[in-house]
């Protein structure tokens, strides 16, 4: 009886859509507990530049629980800019 060899890493593939809207394939893994991502090279030079680059992926998902900073409006009674008598020449 032969002995099977667990898998101790795994690839997963991700499709995506870039902020140009074509979309892509991304490669995640991980090694010795880091993990990594890998982008399809768009710019290929050459037969021997790589076909994906790898980078590092530090990348923390925000704390749901934690609120979030909001921007806060300016107040309804504010003038426009145009009204305001502040005494600056310009």
């Amino acid at each position: 009886m032969s002995e099977q060899k667990k898998s101790e890493f795994g690839i997963w593939k991700k499709s995506i859509k870039l902020k140009t809207g074509q979309a892509t394939e991304v490669l995640s893994f991980s090694v010795n507990g880091q993990r990594y991502t890998a982008w399809p090279n768009t710019r290929k030079q050459n037969e021997r530049s790589p076909d994906f680059n790898v980078y590092v992926d530090n990348y923390v998902k925000p704390d749901q629980s934690t609120p979030q900073p909001t921007v806060a409006a300016a107040p309804a009674t504010a003038k426009p800019a145009s009204q305001m008598d502040d005494g600056l020449p310009f």
